[in-house]
């Protein structure tokens, strides 16, 4: 058996290119009990006015968001006060060092669930009280920690860290280490091989807070930014531990243009050697057809579309990923994918022309010729942490579409409307069909309070692929939240891209 380490040598040569760089970085925004703060930056991306912003990697760090988001004006262009509102709501909501925040939560739930795209927040049946601590601190320009803590009561009562980190580092090289998340791609209602469909995973995390701009002859491309992490999986799954390793690389040439690359590799796990050789071997694509090793690759390519029409602006988006290596001349140093699935969307930033609608239409497909549960699956490495897929929502084997509507009453309060249409081909022999509707209002009452609800309307033909009739599900919630915000955000935190 070879010698294993709690993460692979790749992390030290992380650590060492983040500390050696000038200092300057900030924490996290939070992707689910700061969403509304995600919403109003997608906003204002798809109406052309963050030119420099990268969208598509996420978490966005805090001083992207300050940076991108301080004034919508600088973007050069005339718009509309609701929309200068929003720009300088999200400036004011993160212009602080610190932050802590409260979090009380009642709701019913006609059975037990694990919410999608939540870091696996799990829902007791009944009704259910559920609390939530989250904070974040910039004590120095170089420096930040953030953490979340979940607790429930109900019909089954748990707890647990629903994620943390320490960061340190450069604006354009900067380490980040604990239980970490990521979202790579266009997609909203999910993207093809990273959400945060499934909880935080522990491992450490090298990017550029803040896009790079590109200078001299290569100047055309705009903003460039990279996200590469490596991760220790879970002990219930094939082969315990195995390791996982993220990367992205995305350039913004200008306000029209976004596009992006992103790779999942899984090698390694009890037993097999999963040091710097190993995730080089995985990274090249050595041995990928041998079915004796743990090693399992996801890969692909997305473009995102931003037209700033004046009175109607749209934005159109792509992603195509493949599963596995495809064999063929010259393919091992420079490993492409095979088993294609995708996704694709339009957004409306301004429908009917006024900024205070929008709406979302985004159709996926992982259903790779009728083959069955090619997707996520994998005899050694699934992607998947926890028992939960680390990509789209939908699972394996499936087509979605999501149609979604917001009505902002003020820059930071929304109504929600969404219709999800899910059809799961495996495990079969039926296809599961899943037709939900949700509405949720997300407000701040006051600058230290928020409020929020949701109801959720569902049913399940052919739940589980058996034809047994239909399953309807029904869930409401409502919470309430009291945050603390404050100190001076350090000086080298709020330059621009």
């Amino acid at each position: 058996m070879k010698a294993r380490f709690p993460f692979p040598s790749a992390a030290v040569l992380f650590a060492l290119l983040a500390l050696a760089a000038a200092p300057a970085h900030p924490a996290d925004l939070d992707l689910v009990e700061e969403r509304e703060v995600y919403v109003a930056l997608d906003k204002l991306n798809a109406m052309g006015l963050l030119p420099g912003f990268l969208a598509n990697t996420r978490p966005y760090d805090m001083q992207a968001v300050r940076a991108a988001a301080g004034d919508v004006q600088w973007a050069g262009m005339a718009v509309p006060e609701s929309v200068a509102d929003l720009g300088r709501w999200v400036a004011w909501r993160s212009s602080h060092a610190n932050m802590v925040r409260g979090q009380l939560s009642a709701g019913y739930s006609r059975e037990p669930r694990v919410e999608e795209n939540s870091g696996a927040t799990r829902t007791p049946d009944g009704y259910s009280i559920r609390g939530t601590a989250l904070g974040r601190s910039e004590p120095y320009p170089w420096l930040s920690f953030g953490g979340k803590a979940t607790a429930w009561t109900g019909e089954e009562d748990g707890a647990r860290m629903a994620g943390y980190s320490a960061q340190a580092g450069h604006k354009y090289a900067s380490l980040q280490a604990g239980k970490i998340t990521t979202w790579y791609g266009p997609g909203r209602r999910g993207s093809l091989i990273f959400t945060n469909n499934a909880e935080p995973y522990p491992g450490v995390r090298l990017h550029n807070p803040v896009p790079i701009p590109i200078t001299g002859f290569f100047s055309f491309l705009g903003h460039f930014q990279y996200d590469l992490f490596v991760a220790r999986m879970d002990k219930d799954r094939p082969v315990p531990e195995t390791m996982l390793s993220g990367m992205r690389l995305a350039l913004r040439p200008n306000r029209y243009l976004e596009i992006g690359a992103s790779r999942a590799m899984h090698f390694g796990g009890e037993g097999y050697d999963d040091g710097f050789s190993a995730w080089w071997d995985a990274f090249k694509g050595k041995e990928e057809g041998d079915l004796e090793n743990t090693r399992n690759q996801l890969g692909g390519f997305d473009v995102q579309l931003t037209l700033p029409f004046k009175t109607f602006p749209v934005q159109l988006y792509f992603e195509a990923a493949g599963e596995d290596q495809s064999r063929g001349e010259g393919i091992e140093f420079l490993p492409m994918p095979e088993k294609w699935a995708y996704l694709g969307g339009v957004f409306f930033p301004a429908l009917f022309g006024t900024p205070r609608l929008d709406f979302r239409a985004e159709y996926a497909d992982n259903r790779v010729h009728h083959e069955g549960d090619i997707w996520y699956t994998h005899p050694y490495s699934p992607h998947e942490y926890k028992g939960r897929i680390l990509g789209h929502p939908m699972g394996t084997d499936a087509r979605d579409l999501m149609l979604q509507g917001r009505w902002f009453l003020l820059p930071s309060t929304y109504l929600e409307f969404t219709m999800n249409f899910t059809d799961r081909y495996h495990p079969g022999p039926s296809t599961e069909k899943t037709t939900g509707f949700r509405t949720a209002f997300v407000g701040w009452l006051t600058p230290s309070v928020r409020a929020g609800a949701g109801v959720l309307l569902e049913r399940v033909k052919n739940p589980g692929g058996a034809a047994v009739g239909t399953r309807d599900e029904f869930a409401y919630y409502i919470d309430l939240s009291w945050q603390i915000s404050g100190g001076n955000v350090p000086a080298s935190s709020k330059e621009r891209p």
